[in-house]
């Protein structure tokens, strides 16, 4: 009798794993624009010559030809005089991944990053500042963008394909730009695509921005999938024309933010400030499409803007132009490399998905 309720248990048990590994009913995603997490290495064909060491620096002519040749002051200074060791880094993955643990105490089951420079940095972010948070799995398809930054997703679950969308911006520039990056997730028995973007920047005419979103919308469209989601720094202002994302999005993505300020208290004006002016760029869409079924919904009270004190400082700044001096509250601590206090310059978005 003994051995047979021992045998009871343990199938029950056995039975709970399994339902736990595929009946998943939540998962939870953010989106973050980490703002220039390089590591210390020259990645051959890339200009990433300001993230090196000094010591690098110094026994490396190709550094100070290149930081000569730009003609921006400021960025000129930081090419030739930023310190970028492994120290410092060490210190903007703590801080990084103090934001990202915010999001409820453990971070979000999905993460979708901007501005990171390679799959080995990537993974130098999980095992060093969210060390057994359970990020096991992680994709990066190196791009073209001159400077070497990547999009990337990182996730507590299985991603079991990946692919690369390359970006266009001709006629428009000869510039090259960050592509669309397809991650294939198994989320308990269910399939989940998410699109990680970057967008060309306000650098660039609004035509190119619109190109993007064509890729975007041409690759959402021929996904299978339970649930597809768009997520990243979309760079798209208010004011754009042509608009990508009312032409190419928003025809076919839900904008989790429209519906999640109706729902949840957001403190923030936007994901990111520039000039005293807020713009909400870093974005979470969810394919309509995918919403059809009764069985999978966005949880708009769960949706957040990362706005906590700690990420926040105030600015007294100068308008170049008029030479009036404003000063400016509660907007995103960027990192600073001197003091190693700050994170980026961007605010983190995140909400969960009933499947």
């Amino acid at each position: 009798m003994r051995n047979f309720v021992l045998l009871f248990v343990l199938g029950l048990l056995l039975k709970t794993n399994v339902l736990a590994k595929t009946d998943v009913r939540v998962v939870s995603v953010m989106t973050y624009n980490l703002e220039n997490l390089f590591d210390t290495k020259h990645d051959k064909g890339k200009v990433d010559w300001t993230y090196l060491s000094l010591k690098e620096k110094r026994i490396n002519p190709k550094v100070a030809e290149y930081c000569e040749s730009l003609s921006n002051e400021y960025y000129k200074k930081s090419c030739l005089e930023l310190d970028w060791s492994q120290d410092v880094i060490d210190q903007k993955i703590k801080n990084l991944s103090d934001v990202i643990l915010s999001y409820e105490g453990v971070g979000a089951d999905v993460v979708v990053f901007q501005e990171i420079e390679n799959i080995h940095i990537l993974k130098e972010l999980a095992s060093k500042g969210l060390v057994g948070r359970g990020y096991k799995y992680f994709s990066l398809i190196e791009g073209p963008d001159t400077r070497g930054i990547d999009v990337a997703v990182m996730s507590r679950f299985p991603i079991i394909n990946e692919k690369y969308h390359g970006v266009s911006l001709a006629p428009h520039s000869s510039r090259t730009t960050r592509g669309i990056l397809e991650s294939t997730l198994k989320v308990g028995s269910k399939i989940v695509t998410i699109f990680a973007n970057h967008w060309p920047s306000q650098g660039n005419v609004d035509e190119t921005r619109l190109a993007a979103s064509e890729v975007l919308k041409q690759a959402a469209l021929n996904v299978k999938a339970d649930i597809v989601i768009a997520a990243g720094d979309f760079n798209t202002l208010h004011d754009d024309k042509p608009h990508g994302i009312k032409q190419n999005v928003l025809p076919f993505f839900e904008d989790v933010e429209v519906l999640g300020r109706k729902h949840s208290k957001v403190e923030a004006k936007g994901t990111h400030w520039y000039k005293g002016v807020w713009e909400s760029i870093d974005k979470i869409f969810v394919l309509k499409s995918s919403l059809k079924s009764k069985r999978n919904s966005v949880d708009y009270k769960s949706f957040r803007i990362l706005f906590e004190n700690f990420m926040l400082t105030d600015l007294e700044w100068t308008d170049w132009e008029t030479g009036t001096v404003h000063k400016d509250y509660d907007i995103p601590r960027r990192f600073n490399s001197e003091s190693r206090e700050g994170y980026s310059d961007h605010l983190p978005v995140a909400v969960r998905i009933n499947l």
